[in-house]
């Protein structure tokens, strides 16, 4: 007969033992209990498990095993042993702890966020924040004792995954649209992201969860957004560019031949596969002040893109006009702008002529530094420069799609929450007449990045790139272009305008 399972693959403890008998590699026959339409209440379900609970397990017609990790427990041994679930009984004790820990405590802490943020609007009923907030105390002190011991191993239990990680991984598995606190937990974070979410037998699981609990999604572990509507704060995982802080070497770029350029530190050095968050849930609490960036609409009827001279004539007095109304400014200058098409791609970053016309740039930046804002201010008004800097100054660049929704390479932004101007570094650009300066920024587990998949040529995202203020809100924001894993194959190649502007108060 062999081992029958009984479940629904959608449930926390029926996905783990799905789950663990992947990693296990046990055979066994499925039987699909519809838990939400009341199968495991029913009179001969209740035969078989009187708890009426899923799972369940019955092997060679024996006694019912109705909890989870003892289906996982007794799996493991059923074929002569597993690594997943160690003989060695130091070793074992170290998993059975884990396996009690997560049962007694730790399932029924993640399972609130579960019901608030997922199960409750899938119900079209309201979740309850004072709820969420009663519990958060107790949630960050059982993370933190995650954190604490994933900090010194890959897996809970070592070097290898064991039945122990699954148990504990399954409770958060939704832990995006649970809206689990994870960014302050990293060693956690990276666990569940990098190592579990990556086992095969955890990726085969994820899809009737997603059916059954997140209709409607596109993107990884959580519904994404088509372009505007509601999200359950999806993610990606992508490359992104950071850059290595090499000391006492500085960092540089030359924009032009010269012996000088042999054998520097150029940027970009520090590629790493960063989750980057699907912002559309959140888009109109954004701020350019708190997280430094904001998304907005932006309607304007021209399409002269290729036209540099139109698009200053045209286009500048619309942003100057939109920035004074969003923004509260007095004044605005807009003083440059770069068409970033993929059809550029070929150009090197560095080339000197037709500057109005880029490719998108995959590295993580800011476009001043606190030095290099000022001058920008002083080289472009002159005369005026002092007066007007005795106030506070900001540059603001406006970020807007062109001619169709952007598809591929979108731009992510980094939460400044999230990223202390420690973070930061200097860029030197090296032209022939002058010395630039931007900053690039040093790899932490702690940024948050967020991005707004599917974009269309009516919103603009307005990034921070400097800010005169030291009051405590948002002066640099560092962004970058990825390459989104969800972009299909026949995407039409991004085409973005970023329209460079300083905003006076």
């Amino acid at each position: 007969m062999g081992l029958e399972v009984y479940l629904d693959p959608c449930t926390v403890n029926s996905r783990k033992v799905l789950a663990g008998l992947g990693l296990l590699e046990t055979q066994y026959h499925f039987n699909h209990v519809d838990y939400f339409a009341g199968a495991h209440k029913e009179k001969e379900y209740l035969k078989i498990n009187p708890h009426a609970t899923v799972p369940s397990a019955v092997d060679d017609g024996g006694p019912a095993i109705t909890e989870s990790n003892a289906i996982l427990m007794y799996a493991a041994d059923r074929d002569g042993g597993h690594s997943a679930y160690p003989k060695d009984l130091k070793q074992r004790s170290e998993v059975n702890r884990w396996l009690l820990w997560e049962a007694s405590v730790w399932f029924p802490s993640c399972y609130i966020y579960l019901v608030e943020y997922v199960v409750k609007p899938l119900l079209k009923a309201e979740p309850d924040q004072s709820i969420i907030d009663t519990e958060a105390p107790n949630w960050h002190k059982l993370a933190g004792l995650l954190d604490a011991q994933l900090g010194k191993t890959k897996w809970l239990c070592g070097d290898e995954p064991s039945i122990a990680d699954i148990a504990v991984a399954a409770p958060m598995h939704l832990h995006a649209a649970q809206r689990l606190p994870l960014d302050q937990h990293p060693n956690l974070k990276r666990w569940m992201t990098e190592s579990v979410e990556q086992l095969p037998a955890w990726q085969k699981t994820q899809g009737a969860v997603d059916k059954a609990l997140l209709p409607g999604k596109t993107a990884q572990n959580g519904t994404t957004a088509q372009n505007g509507t509601a999200s359950d704060h999806a993610h990606v995982h992508a490359t992104l560019n950071y850059t290595k802080d090499v000391g006492d070497k500085l960092t540089e770029l030359y924009f032009y031949d010269s012996e000088k350029a042999k054998d520097i530190h150029e940027p970009g050095d520090d590629p790493q596969v960063t989750g980057i968050h699907d912002g559309w849930h959140r888009a109109k609490e954004f701020s350019i002040d708190k997280e430094g960036f904001a998304l907005q609409e932006f309607k304007t009827g021209f399409d002269k893109w290729q036209d540099d001279d139109a698009v200053r004539e045209q286009l500048y007095s619309d942003v100057v006009e939109f920035l004074k109304s969003n923004l509260g400014a007095k004044r605005v200058l807009v003083f440059d702008h770069t068409i970033r098409t993929k059809a550029n791609a070929a150009k090197k970053l560095t080339q000197e002529t037709n500057t109005s016309q880029r490719a998108p740039v995959m590295l993580v930046h800011c476009d001043y530094t606190a030095e290099s804002g000022p001058v920008r201010v002083r080289q472009l008004l002159g005369d005026e420069a002092e007066d007007l800097l005795s106030r506070r100054v900001a540059f603001v660049n406006v970020w807007k799609p062109i001619n169709s929704v952007v598809e591929e390479r979108p731009l992510a932004m980094c939460d400044v929450t999230t990223s202390p101007q420690s973070d930061f570094f200097k860029l030197y650009l090296r032209y022939r007449d002058r010395t630039g300066e931007n900053y690039v920024m040093r790899y932490s587990p702690a940024h948050k990045w967020w991005y707004f998949p599917k974009m269309n040529p009516e919103q603009v995202i307005l990034l921070k790139t400097y800010d005169s203020e030291s009051d405590g809100r948002a002066c640099f924001v560092g962004h970058s272009a990825f390459e989104d894993p969800n972009t299909p194959a026949d995407a039409k190649p991004r085409e973005s305008i970023e329209i460079r502007t300083i905003v006076f108060f």
